[in-house]
């Protein structure tokens, strides 16, 4: 069986990302990068997981998380409850037979140890999923309740509150990840406006306080010094909140002793510290910036995200006992990210191709392109629909946002509903073997480590 189970999460890593990602880590190390493997490419079992909601082809993260961590699928933008909760019925939200336990309360009933490490808000979607039942993915904090027409929804709870008052989430001995604001803890930019309280509560001294009043030794941490002062041989819980809103993506990153942890040292914290539990541990570890690129048509980013994502899973490798330890890399969901063309073998995955015999406007394009998103850029001469020319244009620049085919009134790139890889290794990692629902993720750890 399996002592510990490791889950990793990239959200939005579709297959087209994943293979985008391989060929980016080769051509920054001087290959061509197609031949090259990220990290887990080379795990012995791998299997598709189907992604769709109850009600939408395509997923949400909030819904999809819901179905690898609970085993149950739900409504677009609900999190942690099952399909009979609609989008915002806080009602139907409250019965207990629509909140399934997730994966961490499992465990947590075996146990075991169990942590939660992202670089996204620690109440986003995916981290959320993991310990709260919210019928909208977005009441992560009291103020965004409070925006609905119903006040009615206010006798739930907001999904921060639920971290700290109600389990699993209390019992959570590692919690890593950004989101400062919606815990109602002190803020270093004063002008971020992500999710606020206005109950004047502060989360992460309430955590605090009752560690406190447990009489356990704990570490409330906000920055990379501080992280690496925690003795973590002695120390029973850690809460590390980054980040007034989501962490810095990897290239912004201030990577002094004053700056940000990488999602790499978060995930040697998280395991070093879990590692002393007898009975094992269960760690969710996200790379949930992928995404967030991807939305923003930033392909550049999201791949560099993607390679800190591989290392923070090679990070983990190099310290977990394969033997007695399952590790799951998969993603909630894909995006609508395409690699076109019949570029040469080597090309700069984020540069141009022109495949003379197919192109009929005569102009180059690049490799990568999305199928929704702010990088429409099309206009009509009076004849026909011209696209714009990307000759000379710098496309591998931060600021680039790579063309896209269907404009969108968010201005954001939308997911795509094809299925993802789950690629495993470890004590009972054979069970990934074909198509799966995704709601499969959850029973395999179950069943693996019960």
């Amino acid at each position: 069986m399996a002592k510990n189970v490791v889950l990793f999460l990239g959200d939005g890593m579709g297959i087209s990302t994943v293979t985008a990602g391989r060929i980016f880590k080769g051509q920054k190390h001087g290959k061509s990068g197609e031949e090259g493997y990220l990290s887990f490419e080379r795990f012995p079992n791998m299997a598709l997981l189907k992604t769709y909601n109850v009600d939408k082809q395509v997923a949400d993260s909030a819904a999809a998380a819901t179905a690898f961590l609970s085993g149950a699928k739900g409504n677009f933008y609900t999190l942690g409850v099952t399909a009979a909760v609609k989008a915002g019925d806080c009602a139907a939200s409250l019965l207990p037979e629509n909140r399934p336990k997730s994966i961490l309360s499992w465990a947590q009933e075996q146990g075991k140890e169990t942590g939660l490490v992202t670089n996204t808000r620690i109440t986003h979607a995916t981290p959320g999923a993991a310990y709260a039942s919210s019928a909208q993915r977005e009441w992560e904090c009291d103020a965004k309740m409070k925006e609905e027409a119903d006040p009615s929804v206010m006798q739930c709870k907001d999904i921060a509150r639920q971290l700290v008052e109600d389990e699993p989430g209390m019992s959570l001995k590692v919690i890593f990840g950004g989101g400062r604001q919606a815990m109602g803890a002190p803020l270093t930019n004063s002008t971020t406006t992500s999710c606020r309280r206005l109950d004047g509560q502060n989360l992460a001294l309430k955590w605090q306080e009752r560690r406190q009043s447990e009489n356990a030794s704990y570490a409330y941490v906000t920055n990379t010094r501080q992280l690496k002062d925690v003795d973590i041989n002695n120390t029973e819980f850690i809460l590390g909140l980054f980040a007034d809103n989501h962490m810095s993506y990897e290239r912004n990153r201030d990577v002094s002793e004053a700056g940000e942890p990488s999602l790499s040292e978060l995930v040697a914290t998280a395991i070093r510290r879990l590692d002393r539990a007898k009975k094992g541990y269960f760690l969710i570890v996200e790379g949930g910036r992928i995404d967030h690129a991807m939305h923003d048509g930033k392909a550049q980013l999201a791949l560099e995200e993607m390679l800190a994502f591989d290392a923070a899973v090679a990070t983990a490798l190099g310290l977990v006992d394969l033997n007695e330890t399952l590790v799951i890399v998969t993603a909630d969901h894909s995006h609508g990210l395409a690699i076109n063309g019949y570029p040469d073998r080597g090309n700069d995955i984020l540069g141009t191709t022109f495949y003379e015999e197919g192109i009929a406007d005569n102009m180059p394009h690049t490799t990568l392109l999305f199928t929704t998103g702010p990088g429409f850029n099309y206009s009509y001469d009076g004849t026909k629909v011209v696209r714009a020319n990307v000759s000379g244009v710098d496309t591998r620049a931060a600021s680039y946002m790579f063309p896209a085919t269907v404009p969108t009134k968010m201005g954001e790139s939308l997911h795509s509903g094809e299925d993802v890889a789950a690629y495993a290794a470890g004590p009972w990692s054979h069970l990934f073997h074909r198509t799966h629902e995704q709601t499969y993720v959850a029973h395999v750890i179950a069943y693996a480590a019960q």
